[in-house]
């Protein structure tokens, strides 16, 4: 499959491009379809979906788990983890299109490539904990040394306005190259807050702030090294993405690694009280990103 010449000038000039219409709704529809499920799982409440068809498309779902967020974070925060081994959400990033095309703006073929932790956000309106500032994707997946040899494919579940938390982009920032950071990073001492590792001010400032607002079928594909944040969610609904990062695993400056396990403390409890053997599952606690962190930071 040959992509269309302007958006792979654009993707090489300005580090993104924006494909509509490129994923299969059925795809998309059985992800949101593994959300409600969860929700269900783990708020044991149905009541007011009995009789329709698809009830994670209603206003009544998005007001419910809002509220499940806001009062219950521990089971909130089960289903974003649950939803970080969804065959539905794998399959959706993993599809010959959304494969192809990365592979052509990275300029290489697919059985080069490999994925990193495809995940769903569910972002609240209103969210400060877990709203992102601008950032490097390459801070938080560093597979490809240089940054060039990856991209993020970011992928919206329901129409994204700006009003919605639209992704935020500054075009050609990825030419400042790996930004390398130095103190004042946040070292998440929440397990349910994101982590931060924001570029300076200084440095955005330099470029554009372009407000990328996608409806659902499309796909944003930018380099791991540019420049990008959240909107803030100012609308009466969550605003569902998915993310994966794409990389060139036979690229010279690729190093693979393996994720060290992290096992819900909340569903192991529930697991428990089922009377459920969990002996050989470990406590442990969610470890942020590892950085240097000293005095100053520094660019290239």
């Amino acid at each position: 499959m040959k992509i269309q010449a302007d958006l792979l000038k654009g993707f090489t000039a300005n580090g993104f491009a924006i494909v509509p219409n490129i994923i299969d709704r059925k795809r998309i529809s059985l992800v949101m379809e593994n959300i409600y499920k969860l929700y269900c799982k783990f708020s044991n409440d149905e009541s007011g979906f009995s009789g329709i068809e698809k009830p994670w498309n209603t206003n009544l779902f998005h007001e419910k788990l809002i509220k499940l967020r806001k009062n219950d974070r521990v089971s909130f925060g089960a289903i974003y983890d649950s939803l970080k081994t969804s065959l539905s959400i794998t399959h959706l990033v993993t599809e010959d299109k959304v494969i192809q095309y990365a592979a052509e703006f990275l300029r290489t073929s697919v059985s080069d490539l490999a994925i990193s932790e495809p995940m769903c956000r569910l972002d609240v309106p209103n969210d400060k904990r877990n709203n992102l500032g601008w950032h490097q994707e390459q801070s938080y997946f560093p597979q490809n040394r240089n940054g060039l040899n990856g991209l993020v494919c970011w992928i919206p579940l329901i129409d994204v306005t700006k009003e919605m938390g639209a992704i935020h982009i500054s075009p050609k920032s990825f030419l400042e190259g790996p930004v390398k950071l130095y103190g004042d990073i946040d070292t998440k001492k929440d397990d349910l807050k994101s982590t931060q590792i924001n570029v300076p001010e200084k440095l955005v400032e330099k470029y554009d702030d372009v407000v990328v607002s996608v409806n659902e079928g499309d796909a944003v594909f930018f380099n791991m090294l540019m420049f990008h944040r959240s909107g803030m969610n100012l609308s009466s609904k969550i605003r569902f993405a998915i993310q994966s990062r794409i990389h060139i695993a036979t690229a010279d400056d690729f190093c693979p690694f393996e994720l060290i396990n992290y096992y819900n403390p909340f569903i192991k409890q529930n697991l428990i009280e089922k009377n459920y053997d969990c002996s050989d599952i470990p406590d442990n606690k969610r470890k942020p990103v590892s950085v240097m962190a000293k005095s100053k930071t520094n660019t290239n």
